[in-house]
């Protein structure tokens, strides 16, 4: 038997590289290049072994009391205050009545023309006029000169001791009713009230002021005898 020759082996065939696979190739590459380059830029991969983990919720044992969100701030506008104050209106009170307690009872004014009216008023008494003393005046001179009754002046200055001593410069009491210069008693009755001076006796005082002691005592039932300076003495006005 013949040997058979031995068959060579077929040539391979060779592959082309087609436009598609070559466009693949290039695609695959540039990707590759712009990735490396991409890295290199951000410094490199971080590959640190250490890298921290995201949480994970774990149940709790216990149920967890949740807080109360606090309340957002009110978002009307704040209202800058004004440097001009405001007026507070305060309601307007109608004033206290006060109770009557009767009219005070008055000497009669000066008469309109009334020379003494040239004359500064005694205060709180309008009835009664203040006269200084002048040089070359004596007490006569001034009851003619304003027409005065005597008895009248006597009893406007009780510590008038002796009219004929004026000296220039001492003050004088003048008017036209012997009570001018007294306060009104309270409460309406009709008296004036008399404070003692030094001397005064209750005869003394009812006829200064043209009034009887009967009647001095009728009004003062506390009154002591004798009586003492400074003592407050209710006496009934006759007029």
């Amino acid at each position: 038997m013949q040997d058979q020759p031995e068959r060579e082996p077929e040539p391979r065939e060779r592959r082309i590289l087609t436009p598609a696979v070559l466009a693949s190739v290039l695609f695959v590459a540039a990707c590759a290049t712009f990735a490396i380059s991409f890295v290199a830029a951000r410094g490199g991969l971080d590959l640190t072994p250490n890298a921290t983990t995201p949480p994970v919720a774990v149940a709790s044992a216990e149920p967890t009391s949740l807080t109360t969100p606090e309340p957002l701030p009110s978002a009307e506008p704040s209202v800058a205050p004004s440097s001009t104050p405001i007026a507070t209106p305060v309601p307007s009170l109608a004033p206290t009545p006060v109770p009557s307690s009767g009219t005070l009872i008055s000497v009669p004014p000066l008469k309109a023309g009334d020379p003494l009216r040239r004359l500064d008023p005694c205060p709180g008494h309008p009835a009664c006029r203040i006269y200084i003393v002048q040089r070359n005046d004596t007490f006569g001179r001034i009851l003619g000169r304003y027409n005065l009754n005597q008895a009248v002046i006597l009893a406007l200055n009780p510590k008038l001791n002796d009219p004929s001593l004026i000296v220039v410069g001492q003050k004088l009491y003048l008017g036209r009713d012997r009570f001018a210069r007294l306060d009104p008693c309270p409460n309406g009755e009709r008296c004036f009230l008399y404070t003692v001076v030094k001397g005064d006796s209750v005869k003394e005082i009812a006829s200064r002021y043209g009034i009887t002691q009967t009647a001095i005592r009728d009004a003062n039932p506390t009154m002591p005898n004798p009586i003492v300076p400074k003592l407050v003495l209710k006496l009934p006005y006759p007029g």
